[in-house]
């Protein structure tokens, strides 16, 4: 069930992994940043994600696994030989406990961690000034009578087909092609960095023009770089400490306080409910089923009651904003439905699915296998 439950989520985690990081290509592509960003931004995200698909890729690991061995009659050899159905709750609890043991890590430590930096990376990439010249084929203003033209920008950073035309003095309107180029950032400022160029200087007042050819010839852009300033940090990109203790003069606290209440609620509570997603399965699933139709039943039992505990979850965490009474539910519940499962599973009590819900599952498969006859017969 260990391996199941891992090879869920590390499947899970990139599916949704990738569905997010071809947005984020796109955002960095597009402010002309390097691949090397693209790929640290994407990382960044794989904790919060990996904290999303954790609980569902429990429940799918448990009924795959039960659903396995009830195919293969080793559960039905298990309730004959007299075991209680307790006896299957030690593998069902220790792979729960893992996965609540790794989800609490990302929830209170790395997933905000990680998001903060994401933030701020996001935040540099979006403001950052070089992302405003980096754009193929537009003609950019960087300043009154200053304009900057670029036919290419490749994947590793560097520039073809550069045009920069400076008009700021009254008297000489300067030209600077070149073939090639690169934007050099460091502790002495920013510089457009030239090679295989000409300068062309024009005289305004009797259009007279000299022609300059240059190997290499660096611009200074330093005057219109300005440091992009990070926006206030979401209450799910703080630390679990500072949601314990939120300082008085956050913009965002002063606004949303109850999102950060909300928050911190939801990092502590989400464990149990991973909890949920692994033992309330078990309570459908234990015991030997002899047909297809009832055992497809009592899964779909087993997932909607699974999902009614999750969406609970996420009505009592959108209203713990407001209500400390919805905070406090948000821990009880969870642990009632851990207790009444647990409960069940001992005494060996499995919910049945009610006779009508199997009359309709045959009634559909039914109509299903006669149109799939039908259309073999006209093939």
């Amino acid at each position: 069930m260990l391996r199941a439950f891992f090879l869920t989520l590390l499947v899970l985690s990139a599916t949704v992994w990738l569905s997010q990081a071809l947005r984020q290509f796109d955002l960095v592509a597009n402010m002309g940043q390097t691949v090397l960003t693209f790929v640290e931004v994407s990382i960044l995200l794989l904790p919060a994600l990996a904290t999303a698909v954790t609980p569902p890729s429990l429940l799918i690991a448990v009924i795959y696994t039960f659903r396995t061995l009830n195919d293969g009659s080793e559960l039905v050899v298990i309730n004959a030989s007299g075991a209680p159905q307790g006896a299957l709750l030690k593998p069902v609890l220790l792979t729960a406990l893992i996965a609540a043991i790794l989800t609490a890590l990302m929830t209170l430590y790395f997933s905000p961690l990680a998001l903060q930096k994401w933030r701020e990376m996001i935040t540099n990439v979006r403001g950052n000034f070089l992302t405003t010249i980096l754009r193929e084929g537009q003609f950019m203003s960087l300043a009154p009578n200053l304009t900057f033209h670029l036919s290419r920008r490749n994947t590793d950073g560097t520039l073809q087909g550069i045009f920069l035309s400076d008009g700021r003095e009254p008297q000489t309107t300067i030209t600077y092609l070149a073939e090639r180029g690169a934007v050099l950032d460091n502790p002495l400022g920013v510089f457009l960095v030239m090679a295989n160029g000409t300068i062309q200087k024009r005289d305004n007042k009797n259009n007279s023009i000299s022609i300059i050819e240059f190997s290499s010839y660096a611009f200074d852009l330093s005057s219109f770089s300005s440091q992009a300033s990070v926006p206030p940090l979401r209450p799910q990109e703080r630390s679990t400490a500072y949601l314990l203790n939120p300082s008085p003069d956050d913009k965002f606290f002063q606004k949303y306080p109850g999102k950060f209440r909300s928050e911190l609620h939801t990092r502590l509570s989400t464990p149990l409910l991973t909890l949920v997603f692994a033992i309330i399965p078990l309570v459908f699933l234990g015991q030997a089923e002899t047909t297809r139709q009832q055992r497809s039943a009592t899964i779909g039992m087993a997932v909607m009651a699974v999902l009614g505990i999750g969406v609970i979850d996420f009505v009592l965490a959108g209203a713990s904003e407001e209500s400390l009474a919805a905070a406090a539910l948000m821990y009880l519940v969870p642990l009632f439905a851990l207790a009444v499962s647990v409960f069940l599973i001992l005494i060996g009590k499995q919910p049945k699915p009610p006779e009508r819900l199997l009359a309709l599952g045959d009634i559909i498969s039914g109509r299903a296998r006669s149109l799939f006859r039908r259309r073999e017969a006209s093939a």
